[in-house]
């Protein structure tokens, strides 16, 4: 819901966001609050509040979520995820960007709108060495703090820390 842009008009139609692939067939949706609005009146509470995580669960049993972020977190994230994505090894000699893809039976008019992170693919970063770590924050221009910190957000909003 966007009143600005002229092809919601004036609010009216949903705009396309995000194309993503879950890996898996969802059965429900469902919203909670951000905990990060209940902690108090402080500037970082603040920022979540009047935010909701999207949770979502699989026929298979599996659980996930859509977490709303600020801009600059997302792109310091995605920098991330494009460095992980040539640096590490993955399963199988899968690539995750191509898993990520939404898979469609027809063509579609429109290309895929990418503005989901693979929050799987980003965990890895955790497990990597200190030197590691250190390279890939060097390689996208940060510090391994600062990139441990926008992923640590994660735990703390959505109580999985």
């Amino acid at each position: 819901h966007v009143d600005a842009n002229l092809e919601s008009f004036g609010g009216l139609r949903l705009l396309r966001r995000a194309d993503f692939h879950v890996g898996a067939h969802v059965s429900t949706f469902w919203r909670t609050p951000c905990r990060g609005a209940a902690e108090g009146p402080n500037r970082k509470a603040s920022a979540w509040e009047n935010k909701h995580i999207t949770w979502f669960a699989t026929l298979d049993g599996g659980l996930g979520l859509l977490l709303p972020m600020q801009e600059k977190t997302y792109r310091r994230l995605l920098m991330l995820q494009n460095a992980l994505g040539s640096a590490i090894p993955h399963h199988a000699g899968l690539n995750p960007r191509a898993f990520r893809l939404l898979h469609v039976d027809r063509r579609l008019l429109q290309n895929a709108v990418r503005n989901v992170l693979d929050g799987e693919l980003l965990n890895r970063y955790l497990y990597l060495s200190a030197m590691e770590r250190g390279e890939l924050a060097k390689k996208i221009g940060t510090t391994p703090d600062i990139v441990s910190g926008a992923r640590g957000m994660w735990g703390r909003v959505t109580g999985w820390d």
